[in-house]
């Protein structure tokens, strides 16, 4: 299951999948987008939440520039408390350092979104998907 996020100009920048290969959700961001252009994505990311009740989610921020600022507030207050109903746990959320990415990342681990569910920060997908692949191995035992 994929799914597709253009923003107003046409351009692509949300693609979140449901690997089930590896029992994840990877959520990869790209260029800008506004405050509405991100709203729409993360309702998007819900449905797919909703559908596969995976515990587990990859949200890739390195190509990202967005306002990721102003959507915090949004995201903790409504985002999360419903996508955490669907079963979510684990997010490894990937940025490069100095960027907008970090920063909501770093907003998120210590907010209100760490009273939901396990939030980590990582700079590469590699150590992203290691860290899931753990919760999901710890998880079984």
């Amino acid at each position: 299951m994929v799914k597709e996020i253009t923003n107003a100009f046409g351009r692509l920048f949300y693609r979140i999948e449901y690997r089930r290969d590896l029992d994840i959700i990877d959520a990869v961001w790209f260029k800008s987008a506004s405050k509405m252009d991100l709203q729409q994505a993360m309702i998007t990311g819900l449905e797919v939440h909703q559908q596969t009740r995976c515990a587990y989610r990859l949200n890739d921020n390195t190509e990202f520039s967005g306002p990721w600022a102003e959507a915090v507030p949004w995201i903790e207050e409504v985002w999360l408390p419903r996508v955490c109903e669907t079963g979510l746990k684990y997010l490894a959320h990937i940025a490069r350092p100095g960027s907008f990415g970090e920063t909501a990342g770093e907003v998120l681990s210590i907010g209100k979104a760490a009273s939901f569910l396990e939030i980590r920060l990582f700079t590469n997908r590699k150590d992203a998907l290691q860290w899931l692949q753990a919760k999901q191995l710890s998880n079984t035992q």
